[in-house]
């Protein structure tokens, strides 16, 4: 039995290309651990205990990387792409997959329309991941009150292979004051992505 667990920090930036048109990109440093053991439902359970505590030590190593995203804005519509893990960078046994997804979004409000965002994006493509294959879809929905200082959202994903795991999420951003924000989420459904965490964000 392998297993990886990761952190990341990353410093994005973000290009306008031709008018309704930006290009952007994360460069992060990817700090993993892998972790490896054997599973044997036969032996001394003793023995899996020791097997246990050894999976608490690891190889830990650092590799560079890369995300990119492209939008296109026209009227009320917004198309986009992004790529994750783009060098697909190997800790020990265990490759991250690079992840490519496009998405479709709907925003009435530069045209005069309520400050409200309808969106659906999917997978391109099938990726393995720590619970097996996923090629995801999913599709949400922000609304912007107090003259756009609380944004509320929500919405759900289901993945289409493997297990065909299913959650829905909520979550909210506050304006502290203009351009900085402070957001929060909470993830409900399938085991391995129940979840909530809150950060800041800045914007310019």
């Amino acid at each position: 039995m392998s297993s990886l667990s990761a952190s990341q920090v990353g410093l994005t930036l973000v290009q306008t290309l031709i008018p309704g048109v930006h290009a952007g990109a994360t460069l992060k440093y990817v700090r993993g651990t892998f972790h490896q053991g054997r599973a044997d439902s036969l032996a001394d359970p003793g023995d899996l205990l020791d097997r246990g505590d050894a999976l608490d030590d690891g190889d830990t190593e650092g590799r560079f990387d890369l995300d990119v995203g492209l939008l296109a804005v026209t009227g009320p519509l917004r198309l986009g792409a992004r790529v994750r893990n783009v060098r697909e960078p190997e800790f020990g046994r265990v490759r991250l997959p690079r992840e490519t997804r496009l998405g479709v979004a709907f925003d009435p409000e530069p045209t005069g329309g309520v400050p409200l965002t309808i969106a659906f994006d999917a997978d391109v493509e099938t990726y393995l991941s720590g619970s097996g294959p996923r090629r995801v879809v999913a599709v949400g929905a922000e609304y912007w009150v107090m003259n756009r200082r609380l944004g509320l959202r929500a919405g759900a994903h289901a993945n289409t292979v493997g297990a065909e795991e299913r959650a829905a999420t909520a979550g909210a951003s506050f304006a502290v004051r203009t351009g900085i924000y402070v957001d929060g989420f909470v993830i409900g459904g399938a085991a391995d992505e129940r979840g909530w965490g809150v950060g800041g964000r800045l914007s310019f």
